[in-house]
């Protein structure tokens, strides 16, 4: 049969953030790319605690402190840097709404230094975050 795996074959994956890290590829050398790449590891983080991943807080909390550390050694805007730090952090709480607040206000402060495509892929996350929570309402400056 045509479009079916054999029982011993492993499942194609997909790579959820393709268009943020082409984005930080393609960018200049220094702050958009830094940009691009906090976004993409704070994005990264925050779908662990999505299925199929689903990282428990120690786990979320091991990978938020390594990213921290990797955070603290860019040169960014400190604001953007703040936002990257909570987005980070709030990961690593394991809270799916709180990462989805996070990563909302990193959103708001990045999307001038990310294209359409890296925007939408941040965005759907932050959707898929908030479960259509009553605590989290997304901005509607978020939506393109």
């Amino acid at each position: 049969m045509i479009g079916h795996l054999p029982p011993f074959a492993i499942a194609p994956s997909r790579f959820r953030f393709r268009a943020l890290a082409s984005h930080a590829g393609r960018a200049s050398l220094g702050g958009d790319r830094e940009i691009a790449l906090a976004c993409f590891v704070a994005s990264r983080l925050g779908a662990g605690l999505l299925p199929p991943f689903s990282f428990v807080a120690a786990d979320a909390g091991r990978r938020a402190a390594g990213a921290r550390q990797w955070l603290a050694s860019l040169s960014m805007p400190p604001a953007l840097k703040s936002a990257a730090g909570a987005a980070i952090d709030a990961s690593a709480d394991g809270q799916d709404v709180v990462a989805a607040q996070a990563l909302a206000d990193l959103l708001l402060i990045a999307s001038v230094h990310l294209d359409e495509g890296s925007f939408t892929e941040i965005r759907e996350l932050i959707d898929e975050l908030a479960h259509d929570s009553t605590e989290f309402t997304c901005p509607p400056s978020l939506r393109r």
